[in-house]
């Protein structure tokens, strides 16, 4: 009898039921599938890993060679020659001269020394701790003690922290330079300045960025440790003028220190940047700014010896090229530079700030504002004919004062003369600058719906800024009564009185104008109605003189009437041969219409202005004058103007002395 296998030999063999029993049997899988299972996957695996390897190597091999060499290889700047800046005739107005920077770079420092490598820097270069510190933290946004511990990212740019390097200090840092770890010297360019301070606020200087700049549109793409233009045309056109740093790589060890000081293959060269070609003329530029200087020496003949300050804007009246734009006092712009010691900068500093030295960082050609005086007579001449407030044989009675028996109360408003004009016409009003004329004109104005003065001011580019193309250009300001409802808190002095539109008339109150304003109206008389758009870059060019752009400006055509041009035209021109100008004028050999204007202003003395332009029958030029606190225009403002118009005709008249007796 056969032996019966174990009970648990025999339970292997049944097939395994799960579930319901009318549900198939389920068999478990046999050894082989198992291992043939096993198997495959295996193969799945190594499949995937050798695709993978062969992706990294083959298909990616490049790129990260590529990042390892980036790693291995540290990018320099080489730093692009900025484009120069030249007159209208090709002189030369900035340059450049070779130069050395000093920079240091946080990351190669020993960590814990900064503190020292800075402390002995500052000793080297006689500049303060302090000022290093805060050039480092401006550039990299991080402080002494984020950098010192090699925690914080952004230590592995170069911060420029001096430029003009001596050759003692340079000298000291390379035979030193153990001393002296992380601190870079590079070769640079600084701006040379030929002709000294001759158009310094025309010109600019440059900088280095700022954080907020670096957040602004016009700066994209650019980068911490830049150097741009800071202000005129230097800042307007840096784009073209800053060219493209070349690149060159050194290889460094796995703590990012230079192996040896010799670059490797690649990067790029540097591309120069382009020229600029400014409007300007030398020669009238230097006159112009020889005129403002006389303008003022002439004032203090008259003992107006608080006159401190004048501007001068010389335009084409057809198109706004800017010939001169001149503002005294000026300043150097070579202390921007670089190599100045604290010492050196503090005093240079210390004269630019000081109260006493009339704010000469500030150009008062765009960036100061005036009562315009009778110069803007001119202005509501040209309003009142084209409302139709006067006709050019419009007579008013002066006798000295306005009104002249008392109409508006017991106010009433002085003409610069006692003596009073009679009856003039608009001719003789504005060749005699007859204040009085021009008050009946504002009191009409006041009775009339609407702010038709204040409108034909701004439509000749008053009380908004001109399109000046370089930064800080001011707006001025035109008053209306919807201005004095806003500016005003006091109930009293929201209320537009007559006073206000009489004194609106001949320029005082509250209006507040720039010399380019007025040139810019008075072109717009003289060139028959065009608004034109005054401005200094006139094109873009190479290095080797090839046009890469042309630097065109807007301009705006004014509807006027040929009986209002023709009108203000011929009182202009009367002013200047038989009225308040005369004196410098009557017998000059080519034809200048002008207006002159002597603006009060409150606890300052008068500040005496000179609109014109030239040759009175076939305009080219517009010249306007300020010197401020200097008294009447006739005495102080218009001689300079003469002076001006010798180097714009090529002659020589001499200086002459105006009258004192004049508006």
């Amino acid at each position: 009898m056969p032996m019966r296998p174990p009970d648990e030999l025999v339970r292997r063999e049944r097939p395994i039921r799960t579930g319901r029993p009318d549900k198939p049997i389920l068999r478990v899988p046999s050894v082989a599938l198992r291992v043939a299972l096993l198997v495959g996957l295996a193969v799945a695996l190594v499949a995937v890993i050798l695709f993978r390897l062969w992706f990294l190597q083959v298909l990616s091999g490049q790129q990260f060679e590529q990042q390892a060499n980036d790693q291995r290889l540290r990018p320099v700047k080489v730093v692009a020659a900025r484009g120069a800046i030249l007159d209208r005739d090709g002189r030369v107005l900035v340059e450049n001269r070779p130069g050395l920077s000093v920079g240091i770079r946080p990351m190669d420092v020993p960590e814990g020394a900064l503190d020292t490598v800075i402390s002995r820097l500052a000793r080297v270069l006689k500049v303060s701790e302090r000022r290093i510190k805060e050039k480092v933290r401006k550039t990299t946004g991080l402080t002494i003690a984020q950098l010192d511990v090699h925690e914080a990212s952004g230590g592995y740019d170069l911060v420029i922290v001096d430029e003009g390097v001596s050759k003692r200090a340079r000298s000291t840092i390379l035979e030193r330079n153990a001393l002296f770890p992380g601190i870079e010297l590079r070769d640079d360019y600084q701006r040379d300045y030929p002709e000294g301070e001759l158009a310094a606020h025309v010109l600019g200087h440059l900088g280095e960025i700022d954080r907020d700049q670096l957040k602004q549109q016009r700066y994209k793409g650019y980068a911490a440790g830049d150097v741009i233009g800071q202000g005129g045309v230097e800042a307007t056109y840096d784009r073209w003028l800053r060219g493209r740093d070349g690149l060159t790589k050194i290889e460094v060890d796995a703590m990012g220190r230079p192996k040896s000081g010799e670059p490797v293959a690649g990067g790029r060269l540097p591309e120069s940047g382009d020229n600029l070609v400014l409007t300007i003329d030398t020669v009238v530029q230097k006159k112009a700014e020889e005129a403002l200087r006389y303008g003022i020496e002439l004032a203090h003949r008259d003992q107006q010896w608080r006159a401190n300050g004048a501007a001068a804007v010389v335009m084409d009246a057809r198109n706004g090229e800017l010939l001169a734009l001149a503002s005294y006092p000026t300043f150097d712009p070579t202390i921007w530079s670089g190599g100045l010691s604290d010492k050196q900068w503090k005093k240079a500093w210390k004269r630019l700030s000081d109260p006493k030295a009339n704010q000469p960082l500030v150009s008062k050609a765009y960036q100061g504002v005036y009562a315009a005086g009778s110069t803007f007579k001119a202005i509501d001449a040209v309003a009142a004919l084209e409302e139709g407030v006067i006709v050019p044989s419009t007579r008013y009675y002066c006798n000295g004062r306005y009104p002249p028996t008392g109409e508006i109360g017991e106010a009433h408003w002085s003409c610069w003369t006692p003596y009073g004009h009679g009856s003039p016409d608009l001719d003789a009003a504005l060749a005699q600058s007859c204040d009085v004329y021009f008050y009946n004109i504002g009191y009409a104005f006041y009775n009339r719906p609407g702010t038709e003065l204040a409108d034909w001011a701004k439509r000749l580019g008053l009380g908004k800024t001109t399109g000046l193309d370089i930064p800080g250009e001011v707006a001025g300001r035109v008053p209306t009564p919807e201005w004095r409802q806003e500016y005003f808190e006091d109930e009293i002095d929201k209320i537009w009185k007559p006073g206000n539109s009489i004194l609106l008339a001949i320029g005082q109150g509250d209006l507040e104008v720039t010399p380019v304003q007025m040139a810019v109206a008075y072109a717009a008389i003289a060139n028959g109605g065009t608004v034109v758009q005054p401005h200094l870059g006139l094109k873009i060019v190479t290095s080797e003189g090839k046009l890469v752009r042309k630097i065109d400006a807007k301009s705006k055509k004014l509807e006027m009437s040929p009986i209002t041009l023709d009108a203000v035209r011929g009182g202009l021109r009367l002013a200047a041969t038989q009225g308040t100008s005369a004196a410098v004028f009557n017998s000059y050999p080519v034809a200048v219409a002008g207006k002159t204007g002597t603006a009060e202003v409150y606890g300052k003395g008068d500040y005496a202005w000179y609109a014109s332009y030239a040759p009175a029958d076939d305009p080219q030029y517009v010249v306007v004058v300020l010197v401020e606190q200097g008294g009447h225009g006739g005495t102080a403002a218009a001689p300079a103007t003469r002076m001006i118009y010798d180097a714009l005709f090529g002659i020589d008249t001499g200086r002459v002395t105006g009258s004192t007796s004049t508006d």
